[in-house]
């Protein structure tokens, strides 16, 4: 089987995604990238040298991804980078992104590729639909809706209107929780046989960035991340002084760029960084810590707790949308309520003042990644599944 994926961001999921499925199919992993920058996850490129259109250059490839990444793929693994000069659609006059987009297309059908699967979402998803027609497709699609608070009323109208186009033609559909696939093919009026959850593994590759030997620290507590509204962060500084109560000597470090709705805090617990994270910084960060914070007021899927459990660390988030699925309470972290500062407080003491429950998560998270439902080698032979399943469907 030959596949390409089409990814327009979340670069730490999908290369992982594409290292595993590399040991079992023929992969090509295409980043479509946009004007002088692409800043997405663990890349931040400069790409003002890199030429338009499509560079196959293994050797140019990698001074972009790097030697580390290089040297994690998988050795079948091919990744390819496409720059367009923006990554507007409806204001391409000269049609100069669809003139690089229709030179990918060219490219997936002289290939002879099986199947395409795109990751993310872009407007250039209308390019390649037109482009790619005959093609079986698949689809994941990270946020089948904006999370709360985020983005404006028009795009939240567009995200809806794309979404329900793309439902509405031959593509199936990959969600990463049994809730989303629900939630989608509701939403989107879409036969659930044409959705799929197939859950996203521990984020490894942010492995390759501890270049240092941090110990952690008993009472170090982490939020990480974008910081936005519905990340729940205000519900974590309501929480800290009843923390303190039982732990004295809490830390508390919240790295990530975005707005903090707060302007005081007790600088003698909280440590903030409010700023673009480095891959190498955060893996800092998540060594030095016991437990991980997830207090969000609702959520789709979170690459968050999927980052702390490839550091093997005990979570304790909120169970709201599909967090209860992958953080099982007492087992692998603690589960509490949403926007529950007295809840949140509770659990967080409980996993900070119990060193062996915290021994016990960390062996748990890691059976799970490993031969579990988390594990990266059945998440690719799941997906390669789904795959012989479209390609089945379109040969009828």
């Amino acid at each position: 089987m030959k596949v390409a994926i089409i990814a327009y961001g979340h670069p730490d999921n999908v290369l992982c995604l594409a290292h595993y499925l590399a040991h079992y199919i023929d992969v090509t992993l295409i980043f479509v990238a946009g004007g002088d920058r692409f800043t997405k996850s663990i890349f931040d490129w400069d790409i003002t040298k890199l030429n338009y259109g499509i560079t196959s250059s293994q050797h140019i490839v990698k001074e972009y991804v790097g030697e580390r990444i290089m040297k994690y793929i998988h050795p079948g693994l091919k990744i390819m980078i496409v720059r367009t000069p923006t990554l507007k659609i409806l204001k391409d006059w000269k049609r100069e992104n669809a003139k690089y987009i229709n030179a990918v297309a060219s490219y997936i059908q002289n290939g002879q590729y099986d199947l395409i699967h795109f990751n993310g979402s872009s407007g250039f998803q209308l390019y390649f639909h037109f482009l790619l027609k005959k093609e079986p497709k698949v689809y994941t699609i990270h946020d089948y809706l904006p999370h709360s608070g985020e983005g404006t009323l028009k795009s939240r109208i567009v995200n809806r209107l794309q979404n329900k186009f793309y439902t509405r033609h031959d593509y199936d559909f990959i969600q990463h929780y049994h809730f989303l696939r629900r939630k989608f093919a509701d939403y989107y009026r879409v036969p659930l046989r044409r959705v799929h959850n197939i859950y996203c593994g521990p984020l490894e590759v942010y492995r390759l960035f501890d270049r240092d030997h941090t110990r952690e620290e008993p009472h170090t507590i982490l939020f990480f991340g974008r910081i936005s509204a519905y990340k729940g962060i205000d519900y974590l500084i309501r929480a800290i002084p009843i923390i303190k109560k039982s732990i004295p000597d809490l830390k508390v470090i919240i790295a990530g760029k975005g707005h903090l709705s707060f302007d005081k805090i007790d600088s003698s617990s909280i440590e903030v960084h409010n700023h673009h994270i480095s891959n190498e910084s955060l893996v800092h960060y998540i060594k030095q810590a016991s437990v991980v914070v997830v207090p969000y007021t609702d959520a789709t899927h979170s690459a968050v707790l999927m980052t702390a459990y490839a550091f093997t660390k005990p979570v304790v988030a909120t169970a709201v949308g599909g967090i209860p699925e992958v953080v099982e309470d007492n087992v692998t972290g603690r589960l509490v309520k949403a926007r529950d500062h007295d809840d949140l407080a509770r659990a967080v003491v409980d996993l900070l003042e119990d060193r062996e429950k915290r021994a016990m998560m960390k062996q748990n998270i890691e059976r799970l990644s490993k031969g579990g439902k988390l594990s990266w080698h059945r998440i690719a032979k799941q997906t390669i599944d789904v795959y012989n399943k479209v390609i089945a469907s379109h040969r009828v």
